[in-house]
C-alpha cells in the first residue's frame, strides 16, 4: 500500500533495495538457526564435514560458524560425541564458538574426524542471490521478520501487525487447531523425537546380520 509516487525511488521512499535485501539477510539467519534449533533433523539445512585442527589436536575448527544445533561424531560414522563443560574429563569435547577443545586443555588425534554435522551461517540475500532457508514454504517467514525489523527502526512505526503474522506463519493458532511451518516440521517423520525413548527396542534387535544390515 505504498504510494505510486516511489515506486521507483521517487521523493517519498524511505527504503532502498539494497537495505531490504540486509533485512531479509538478518531475516533468514534468525530463522536457519530457529528451524535448525527447533527441528535438529531438517537434512535440507545441515552440511557433513570434517574438522581441521591447526594446533596439533588442541583445537578443531569448522569452516563456517555453526547456526543452532549441531551434532559431532570421532568419524564419519563413528560414536557421537558428547559436550561438557572444561572441568568435565568425562566430556568429550567443550563447545567454543567457530571451535571446538577438550577438557583439561589436552590436545587429541583422530584416525578420520571429527566429522560434524551442522547449519553454516546463510550467505547474503540480493537481487541475484535467492534465499537458501528451506523448506521453501519457510521462506514467506523472512518477509514477515525483514518487514517487522523495518517498521521496529527508530521506533516510528508498529511492528506488531508483522510479528503476529510472523507468529502465526511459523506456529499456528491454537485456537483454530493449525500448527503451522514448525510444528508442520516437527511432525513430518512418523516418530519424530523417539529417539530419545530408552528401550524402545531389545538389544538383541540390534544385532549385524553381517550382510550389511542391522535387524531392527
Amino acid at each position: 500500500m505504498r504510494p505510486a509516487t516511489d515506486e521507483d525511488k521517487g521523493p517519498t521512499d524511505s527504503t532502498s533495495d539494497d537495505m531490504w535485501y540486509a533485512l531479509l539477510t538478518e531475516a533468514q539467519i534468525h530463522w536457519i538457526a530457529e528451524i535448525a534449533t527447533h527441528v535438529p533433523d531438517m537434512a535440507g539445512l545441515y552440511t557433513l564435514e570434517q574438522l581441521t585442527t591447526s594446533d596439533s589436536g588442541l583445537t578443531y575448527d569448522f569452516t563456517a560458524e555453526p547456526l543452532g544445533h549441531y551434532e559431532l561424531r570421532e568419524s564419519k560414522t563413528g560414536r557421537l560425541l558428547v559436550p561438557g563443560p572444561e572441568w568435565d574429563p568425562a566430556s568429550d569435547f567443550v563447545p567454543d564458538g567457530q571451535k571446538i577443545r577438550f577438557p583439561g586443555g589436552l590436545t587429541r588425534q583422530f584416525g578420520s574426524g571429527p566429522w560434524a554435522r551442522y547449519v553454516k551461517q546463510p550467505g547474503v540475500i540480493a537481487a541475484a542471490t535467492q534465499p537458501t532457508l528451506k523448506p521453501t514454504n519457510a521462506r514467506l517467514l523472512l518477509v514477515h521478520h525483514a518487514v517487522g525489523l523495518w517498521a521496529s527502526r527508530g521506533g516510528l512505526r508498529d511492528p506488531r501487525p508483522f510479528w503476529d503474522l510472523e507468529a502465526k506463519t511459523a506456529f499456528g493458532n491454537p485456537a483454530t487447531g493449525e500448527i503451522g511451518i514448525v510444528g508442520a516440521l516437527k511432525h513430518q517423520a512418523y516418530l519424530a523425537g523417539a529417539a530419545a525413548v530408552s528401550g524402545q527396542f531389545p538389544w538383541y534387535l540390534g544385532i549385524t546380520t553381517g550382510e550389511g544390515y542391522t535387524k531392527h
